[in-house]
């Protein structure tokens, strides 16, 4: 916000120089950003924090101003006048206004208050010189006098207000209420508007004709032909002003101030303001009386600061005369109670709304200098990291030696056929959050996997040529289950595309396939210490190939997560021209799956013996049934077993292949002999045989 020095010594005198004052302003916490000499003065650029809609002026400015200042800020006639009026804003009855105009209001939980008054017989010339050059100083365009007056009070009071051709509204009615379906508005910038149902109206008798608090429409305002104008003056909800200026995608002066909260007394301080300031500028005077509609008042607060609790909590001792000081010149009206004050909190501070808030008042006006400078004493203990925490280290550290990369996605993202899986992890049945007020339709939704977080940042690398890809990320999901409760988990999300190494003149380009994926995963589980065990999925998540997908379950057969080929579908949608390839893990599952204690074994001192055998079975028969199968009959002695040849074609069956494996027997405590080692491949072949019909190859 720009505050003109010039303007805003109609309100205080002030010694200061320009460059103090914005340090004096600043140390009570309302930034100014930068001094600036322009045509017309000294211009405050200042930063307001969103729960100070009432610093929005330059009256809010200049109450600070005394605020910190006290009489030696002098404060002016103009001051003490407005000030008065807002504190006790005066009656308004509708007198002769109400022969001219009508007003209702449908929502009023949406616009709890609408006032308007009546001016007729009036031209629109120019402003004076003065309020032309105060509106350029603050950012504004003159335009003519009854516009600039509206822009002017805005500026001055903080009230945004709107004038109406009163001629161009049907019936001379005012209604507020929500937009019906298929109703259309175009605002005064020139542009069209579809509306929403939830979108609150200024409309006539027949049609919308301002976006309430935005932004007026085009077939009803001001021109040169102008000659009876409406003055609109009102309160809005600004829960509903900034979801309206969002979808439209209009934001202005008046909707700034909306959103972050206007003193609804200030409805009918500012139309006084504005129709005094036309009848100096133009010599009309407003019709009597103003049509206020007010359904809902809004109640009075009151609170109670006690004097040694703000002594304890700022570090210093409040006294009770600088404390009954501060909180006079804040317009808190303090009465003296037992220990303290009890205090009135006027409508346009809806940012005080416990004791806490009035100390933190108390100490940005006496000075946030006074605290003390003390160093924190007590017993401390050794801080350090989380079990969560440590274990996340340790899988970040495995999938790093195993050469992947690791990434930090946005917890925020756009709708996504890839935040939910169906199942999912761990059996979920929940649903994805969506944000009800998000900043954009690109942040619009919590991240319910990883997977799509991957897919984003895969994509955003494809579009830039870069195709081989092996990432993974340990991040928070969110998710929304049947009753509406809402859950947080941390969960592992691993992507591999491309090429598995650059390119060699001495070796040929292997590209990352499902099996390069399951590899990384089996070296993640031996690490952890977890008897990993893979099951072919249902091809219910509809993320992954239907056919090229596996659920990873532990020895309790506890299922830890899922990894499989990007559906070709989504391949397609996000142009793809590489397959790619997703797991995703809840990191708590792998947690309690985890062996925690290290176990270190001797290494061997007497030889293996190895032994290769090839079988011919039926392709339907899974490997990972083989596998245990040969685990189980080779016994105690069977140190590993490796696949290490797959054959397919004559004189193979027709759906059998012929698979060989490598077999290592060892035991700890002496040599194995060739009768022994040879009985227990006899013992592995008939298990072969008579679990899973596979045949001996010779």
């Amino acid at each position: 916000m720009r505050v003109p020095i010039e303007w805003l010594k109609d309100f205080v005198q002030v010694e200061l120089s320009p460059d103090d004052l914005a340090e004096r302003l600043t140390m009570a916490g309302l930034e100014v950003e930068a001094v600036e000499d322009t045509p017309y003065g000294a211009v405050l650029a200042m930063y307001i924090t969103p729960n100070r809609g009432d610093c929005l002026s330059i009256f809010g400015i200049a109450r600070e101003v005394y605020a910190l200042l006290g009489e030696s800020a002098r404060p002016t006639e103009l001051f003490h006048r407005l000030n008065a009026q807002i504190l006790n804003p005066p009656h308004a009855e509708p007198l002769d206004a109400a022969q001219y105009a009508r007003v209702e209001i449908r929502d009023p939980d949406l616009c709890p208050r609408y006032a308007a008054r009546v001016i007729r017989d009036i031209k629109p010339v120019p402003a004076p010189a003065q309020v032309q050059n105060r509106l350029l100083a603050a950012g504004m365009r003159p335009i003519n006098a009854i516009v600039d007056a509206t822009n002017y009070v805005m500026l001055e009071l903080g009230q945004p207000l709107h004038a109406f051709d009163l001629h161009t509204l049907k019936e001379h009615r005012i209604v507020v209420r929500r937009a019906e379906p298929g109703e259309r508005i175009t605002t005064l910038d020139g542009q069209e508007h579809p509306l929403e149902p939830s979108m609150l109206m200024i409309c006539d008798a027949e049609r919308p004709v301002a976006v309430a608090g935005i932004m007026g429409g085009a077939e009803t305002e001001v021109t040169d032909d102008t000659r009876h104008i409406l003055m609109e003056s009102a309160h809005f909800s600004p829960t509903s002003i900034r979801a309206t200026a969002r979808k439209l995608g209009l934001r202005t002066e008046s909707s700034y101030r909306f959103e972050r909260f206007v003193d609804p007394n200030l409805v009918i301080v500012a139309q006084h303001r504005v129709c005094e300031l036309l009848e100096g500028w133009t010599g009309v005077a407003a019709v009597p009386g103003v049509i206020d509609v007010y359904p809902r008042p809004f109640e009075a607060r009151e609170l109670t600061v006690r004097l040694a609790r703000a002594s304890r909590l700022l570090g210093f001792e409040v006294r009770a005369d600088e404390a009954h000081a501060v909180l006079e010149r804040l317009n808190l009206r303090p009465e003296p109670i037992e220990g303290g004050f009890r205090v009135q909190v006027p409508s346009y501070r809806a940012d005080l709304q416990r004791e806490e808030d009035l100390i933190e008042e108390l100490g940005r006006i006496l000075g946030y200098e006074r605290i003390p400078a003390i160093p924190p004493a007590g017993y401390t203990t050794q801080g350090k990291d989380s079990p969560e925490g440590a274990f996340a280290e340790r899988v970040r550290t495995i999938l790093l030696s195993a050469g992947l990369q690791e990434i930090v996605g946005h917890t925020l993202e756009a709708p996504s056929p890839l935040q939910s899986g169906g199942e999912g992890v761990g059996e979920m049945m929940y649903q994805p959050i969506s944000l009800q007020n998000p900043m954009s339709e690109d942040l619009s939704c919590l991240r319910h996997s990883l997977m799509s977080s991957l897919i984003r940042v895969a994509d955003h690398n494809r579009r830039r040529n870069r195709r081989d890809l092996h990432l993974f990320e340990i991040g928070r999901v969110f998710a929304q289950d049947e009753q509406g409760n809402f859950h947080e988990w941390t969960h592992l999300g691993i992507l591999m595309t491309g090429l598995l190494h650059a390119p060699h003149w001495a070796s040929k380009p292997q590209p990352a396939d499902f099996y390069a994926l399951k590899g990384v995963v089996e070296h993640l589980m031996s690490e952890l210490g977890i008897q990993a065990r893979f099951v072919p999925a249902d091809g219910r998540d509809h993320r992954l190939h239907p056919t090229r997908a596996a659920y990873v379950h532990d020895a309790d057969d506890q299922r830890l997560g899922i990894l499989g080929e990007l559906h070709p579908e989504l391949q397609r949608q996000y142009e793809f021209r590489q397959r790619v390839y997703l797991a995703e893990f809840g990191l708590n599952a792998l947690m309690r799956a985890a062996a925690h204690t290290v176990r270190h074994r001797p290494l061997p001192t007497f030889p293996p013996v190895l032994r290769d055998i090839a079988i011919v079975v039926a392709q339907s028969v899974p490997y990972a049934a083989l596998e245990q199968t040969i685990r189980e009959a080779g016994g105690a002695w069977l140190e590993s077993l490796r696949l290490f040849d797959r054959y397919t074609g004559a004189p193979v069956p027709e759906g059998h292949h012929s698979l060989a494996f490598s077999l290592v027997f060892r035991d700890p405590n002496r040599t194995l002999t060739d009768e022994e080692v040879n009985a227990q491949v006899e013992a592995i072949f008939t298990a072969l045989e008579t679990q899973h019909g596979a045949q001996r190859r010779g």
